[in-house]
């Protein structure tokens, strides 16, 4: 996705990708050889798996909940939640140069929550 996403977009637009898989430090590379290896514009952070692929913490389920009654739009741990934790963790931390603008793409879908405990998510 992120290599498609570079394709499609414009020369001045950075592309940053939150990676859910713990220890895939191969997949950067995987992306350049998708693009042969030219492209510069695009960064793939790896620090919010939280354990990896479908795991989660109670800290991510927090803010899942959280995320939800402020925004009323529902994520999952396998894949969402950890993006807009990211993101919003990133924002927190001033990332991001003032000015820029943000495009976010809820790419996956809610299916993983129903193996969470019923009343664990408000939503």
């Amino acid at each position: 996705m992120t290599a498609g996403l570079i394709q499609g977009s414009l020369p001045s637009t950075q592309i940053i990708s939150i990676s859910v898989l713990k220890n895939n430090l191969s997949l950067d590379e995987n992306i350049q050889q998708l693009l042969n290896g030219k492209e510069k514009r695009f960064q793939v952070i790896h620090d919010y798996h939280f354990g990896g692929y479908a795991k989660y913490k109670p800290a991510l389920v927090t803010f899942m909940n959280e995320f939800y009654a402020a925004t009323k739009i529902p994520s999952d741990f396998v894949y969402t939640a950890k993006l807009f934790f990211g993101v919003n963790d990133l924002l927190r931390n001033n990332f991001f140069p003032p000015g820029s603008r943000l495009l976010i793409i809820h790419s996956g879908g809610l299916q993983g929550n129903a193996s969470l405990e019923k009343g664990t998510l408000i939503f």
